[in-house]
């Protein structure tokens, strides 16, 4: 399944993010508005529908998915370099591959502002 997959999903990269990315010499896969109803784990096996019902905020998002540790860190590094420190990095988990992009998108942004207002000062 998902599981020799290995590769970045990117979603509300420029083209010279997405450019920069793909010298990396790891495989990254585009998502697109059109895609955001469709589950993680489609756009991970190559499945493409296009759906233009949703909204999704304009956020940058890389997800990895299946990546081992060690390979990990570099490719954080790697993206960092290349969208800078703005932008939601996430794993793509075996419940994740199972939500929507859109649904996954929302809970990133909640996650995220979550801890922005519980960070300790």
């Amino acid at each position: 399944m998902l599981d020799n997959n290995k590769m970045m999903l990117a979603y509300g990269l420029s083209s010279e993010e997405l450019e920069s990315l793909k010298m990396t010499n790891f495989q990254v896969k585009e998502i697109t508005t059109e895609m955001a109803s469709m589950k993680i784990g489609q756009i991970i096996e190559g499945l493409k529908f296009e759906i233009h019902d949703k909204k999704i905020p304009q956020e940058k998002v890389v997800l990895f998915n299946n990546f081992p540790d060690e390979e990990l860190d570099k490719a954080i590094k790697s993206v960092r370099a290349s969208i800078g420190r703005e932008g939601i990095l996430a794993v793509v988990t075996p419940t994740s591959a199972n939500w929507t992009f859109d649904y996954l998108i929302e809970h990133l942004i909640e996650e995220r502002e979550w801890f922005k207002q519980n960070r300790p000062r």
